[in-house]
């Protein structure tokens, strides 16, 4: 679970309030999500595992794993998470509270791909992933990543 990192809130302005709001729900959802994702994803390699190459017997797998109840809850949380990930992305960002909120939704758009991953979060490149973790110094999010990602990395099979 999440320890509850309290980051430093950057400063902002009367013009990213609502920019701000909106991070702070994404924020909580995207913590909670990655909590459900880290149950997911050694439940779903586990059920991959057992059945190996027969694909009906994955869905059986998936129930007495319990991946499938995990995997309910993370489609519930991207329900709630993708209209405000929409609205942050378009609306523009005046302060560092506003490219904070920005930032949760690229770590989110960079979360691992499959149960099976390498423990880190998969940026496009070295440029994005550098442009990521510079903006996440300036805006405090650097507690928070690190957190999540000693997270993911214990979560390599």
């Amino acid at each position: 679970m999440h320890k509850g990192i309290v980051s430093e809130r950057p400063m902002s302005t009367a013009t990213d309030a609502t920019l701000i709001a909106l991070g702070e729900r994404f924020e909580k959802l995207l913590l909670e999500h990655m909590d459900a994702w880290l149950t997911w994803a050694p439940r779903m390699r586990a059920a991959r595992a057992e059945v190996e190459d027969n694909t009906a017997s994955l869905a059986v797998a998936i129930q007495r794993t319990g991946c499938d109840v995990v995997q309910a809850h993370m489609s519930e949380l991207e329900r709630d998470m993708q209209p405000l990930a929409k609205e942050i992305i378009a609306a523009p960002a005046t302060s560092l509270g506003g490219l904070r909120a920005k930032a949760l939704v690229a770590l989110w758009e960079a979360y691992p791909t499959h149960a099976s991953h390498e423990g880190t979060f998969e940026f496009r490149d070295n440029g994005s992933r550098s442009l990521f973790e510079a903006v996440a110094v300036m805006t405090g999010l650097s507690p928070l990543v690190r957190e999540l990602e000693a997270r993911l990395a214990a979560d390599v099979e």
